[in-house]
């Protein structure tokens, strides 16, 4: 009887110690859980607070850049007045410039070289000799000119269908989500993604001929593209904007009311000029693996004052 007791003994002390030794290990392995996990927090909110602190820095530099366009653009009204051409300080492309931990670049265009799409309706209503011109450009992008009256129709101020393959509320409410017509001007060239009919490798092709500054902006041409240049008239194709483009160099025209004058209608010929009021800026900083691009539409007003109109961060 006792050695049976003894024996049972063992067995519940053997149980005990078993018991005791796999809790040990599952405080062990607990603690090990929590610790790693709590390191792995801890590294999460390193990167964060790395992240967030680059991000802060790259504004900081940005808006560096911001200024020191303005600095430039400022300088070059003083020094050249009522001209602005390709050949000028603003228009050279900054290379990347080292700073405090990464590099720095950017470059500024003038947007009077663009087709600006708020010309297409002036008073609320549409402007048939942009709408003319864009329709152009749209032939001489191969692309439908019948988005010409898509847009008239997104930025008129009535609710009225007016062109084949127009659209108004009533074809977009329609859509998932439903959305509606602007029915005034835009403030970016993205919105023409939302306009029935036009396609994504269709806004690629366009976007860099076009922009979106306030309707009355002329068109400059000694920046303008020969594409844009081609579509001011039907008398100028793409080998004689070639032409004009080579012509003006990087000084510009001279004279551009006698040097078009024959080439385009006198309605048109009131919307051309050589000097240009917006700017957009586009800059680049990289720190370490974080990139960063601003885009800022800079005006730059008769007395030389620059102020940023829009901003926009990673896409334009």
């Amino acid at each position: 009887m006792e050695n049976n007791g003894v024996g049972w003994m063992n067995n519940v002390i053997q149980r005990q110690r078993g018991a005791a030794v796999l809790t040990a290990m599952l405080v062990v392995t607990l603690g090990t859980v929590i610790a790693v996990n709590m390191m792995w927090n801890a590294s999460l909110d390193l990167r964060r607070t790395t992240a967030s602190l680059a991000a802060d820095q790259s504004l900081l530099f940005l808006q560096g850049a911001e200024a020191m366009a303005g600095d430039i653009l400022r300088a070059d009204l003083i020094a050249s007045g009522d001209i602005d051409h390709l050949g000028e300080q603003w228009a050279a492309e900054i290379p990347p410039m080292p700073i405090d931990g990464g590099v720095i670049s950017g470059h500024l265009e003038d947007l009077h070289g663009r087709f600006n799409l708020n010309s297409l309706v002036y008073g609320g209503v549409a402007d048939e000799i942009s709408q003319r011109q864009f329709e152009r450009l749209l032939m001489l992008l191969g692309l439908d000119q019948r988005l010409a009256g898509v847009a008239v129709d997104w930025l008129d101020a009535d609710v009225e269908i007016e062109f084949p393959n127009g659209g108004e509320d009533n074809i977009y409410t329609g859509r998932n989500p439903p959305y509606r017509t602007a029915n005034t001007v835009i403030t970016s060239p993205s919105e023409l993604l939302a306009m029935s009919g036009l396609e994504q490798d269709a806004y690629l092709t366009l976007m860099p001929y076009v922009t979106a500054i306030p309707s009355g902006s002329s068109l400059n041409v000694n920046t303008a593209s020969d594409i844009v240049m081609a579509s001011l008239s039907d008398d100028i194709d793409i080998a004689y904007a070639t032409q004009l483009v080579q012509e003006r160099g990087m000084v510009g025209f001279t004279d551009i009311n006698t040097r078009f004058q024959d080439l385009v209608e006198a309605d048109v010929l009131t919307r051309i000029s050589g000097i240009s009021r917006y700017f957009l800026l586009t800059a680049t900083v990289t720190l370490g693996t974080h990139q960063l691009t601003m885009y800022s539409l800079l005006e730059r007003d008769s007395s030389g004052i620059v102020r940023s109109m829009f901003r926009s961060l990673g896409a334009q």
